[in-house]
């Protein structure tokens, strides 16, 4: 009888100990607490994952890219308008992506970031003409890395640059790196790190990007990959205590950004050649997303110091971008209400609208997500979750699609795509074949 009280007795010890050891760690995030974490994160893959047990474990021995497919309010191509984008290196498992260009679509190159299935990489991106055929190919991937890094079927494409000289800058969620590739496809440059979501240019030789931990962000040189300036959210709560607007996530205490109480998912900012179009604001003030308190707002990132703000008008929001009409545009998810729409707010007179109506054209992607204003009136959208890209002009009409078609009744993600004028590039170099 002794005997198995004392082993009853060690047994709710070694529980007890267990118990607050695992709440110790939890609390603290300290180790193992990233191991724990990392392993959740690669085991449930991407928070918008609709994937099966099986069809996780095909995805990450090659099989078939479950991860990266959405099936649910999928874009299918409509007969006799859409046709087949021959010219890309894709495995044969996959179809053809479909495309649509009207005559009416503004003539330039149109370049497309996501994942493609390639037969040698899964993800690049790709430039079309502005007859809407191929005109090059870039395909990245991380498999070359020399750091602890997941392999490229559990990482997820985000954010995306291009530059005038054909280079491109790439990163991932979930991924580890942040690289710029020539027009070549050779790697210029990586660098080592959790890079996220966004990366934009500021309008000289430097561009913004966000990284975890910390939701950073981060502005770098672009020729040499050198970080020129870094800080983190909570030091922009911490400048700003007399706002309130971050708050709201703290409950008793206070957040300590490690658990996605804020999500930061876009810093942009404002280039010389529009800072006219803003008196309020300062050439270099950044333009900032956080998802989860559907805040957008503006700062200075030398004081940190708040000047613009609005919050509520969005819902999980990604992409907010400035433009030539002073006013600021945002990819509005409206997760949970089945449409999305592009948003318009004047930051002068606060005064909102809708430019573009999800639903209208069928259009939600509930996360992820990015649009481009363009000059002539026109909206380019990217919906990430429908493997989805669509143009409209000054009156809504659309000018040009894009399906990243996988097979019947399931796309491939896209992240991002540009609408780039013909005279964007500099002088390309001819690359190897």
């Amino acid at each position: 009888m002794v005997k198995w009280i004392k082993l009853i007795a060690i047994s709710w010890l070694f529980f007890l100990v267990s118990f607050y050891w695992g709440v110790y760690v939890y609390e603290t995030k300290r180790w193992p607490y990233p191991i724990i974490q990392e392993i959740k994160r690669f085991v449930a893959g991407h928070e918008v994952e609709k994937t099966s047990s099986a069809q996780k474990m095909l995805n990450d021995h090659g099989a078939k890219p479950f991860r990266h497919l959405v099936s649910e309010n999928v874009k299918t191509p409509v007969s006799g308008r859409h046709r087949p984008l021959r010219g890309l290196p894709l495995k044969p498992r996959r179809q053809n992506p479909m495309i649509f260009i009207s005559e009416d679509a503004p003539k330039g190159y149109r370049v497309i970031y996501g994942v493609f299935d390639f037969i040698e990489t899964l993800c690049g991106a790709i430039m079309l003409d502005d007859k809407g055929n191929v005109a090059h190919v870039w395909e990245v991937s991380q498999k070359d890395v020399n750091w602890k890094h997941r392999p490229d079927t559990n990482i997820y494409p985000h954010g995306f640059e291009i530059a005038p000289d054909g280079c491109i800058l790439v990163d991932y969620d979930y991924g580890s790196s942040l690289t710029k590739y020539d027009y070549c496809n050779r790697i210029v440059w990586r660098l080592k790190g959790e890079f996220h979501h966004s990366i934009d240019f500021d309008g000289e030789s430097h561009f913004w990007a966000l990284r975890h931990p910390g939701e950073a962000m981060v502005r770098i040189d672009y020729r040499s990959g050198e970080t020129l300036k870094n800080f983190n959210i909570l030091d922009v709560v911490n400048t700003n205590l007399d706002m309130d607007i971050f708050g709201i996530c703290q409950g008793g205490r206070l957040v300590t950004g490690r658990d996605d109480a804020f999500h930061s998912n876009d810093v942009e900012a404002l280039p010389v050649d529009l800072a006219k179009y803003y008196p309020s604001f300062e050439v270099g003030d950044i333009l900032v997303s956080l998802r989860s308190v559907n805040l957008i707002f503006v700062m200075n990132p030398e004081t940190l110091k708040v000047k613009w703000w609005r919050q509520g008008l969005t819902r999980r929001q990604h992409d907010p971008d400035w433009n030539a009409k002073g006013t600021i545009t945002v990819f509005n998810n409206n997760m949970h209400r089945e449409y999305s729409n592009i948003l318009e707010i004047d930051p002068v007179t606060m005064e909102s609208k809708v430019l573009v109506d999800g639903r209208k054209y069928d259009f939600y992607s509930s996360a992820r997500g990015k649009h481009q204003f363009l000059p002539g009136g026109g909206v380019l959208i990217t919906s990430t979750l429908q493997g989805w890209v669509f143009e409209t002009d000054s009156d809504g009409n659309v000018v040009f699609e894009f399906i990243n078609t996988y097979e019947d009744g399931e796309n491939l993600v896209v992240s991002e795509a540009r609408f780039l004028p013909l005279d964007f590039f500099e002088e390309l170099p001819e690359c190897d074949s």
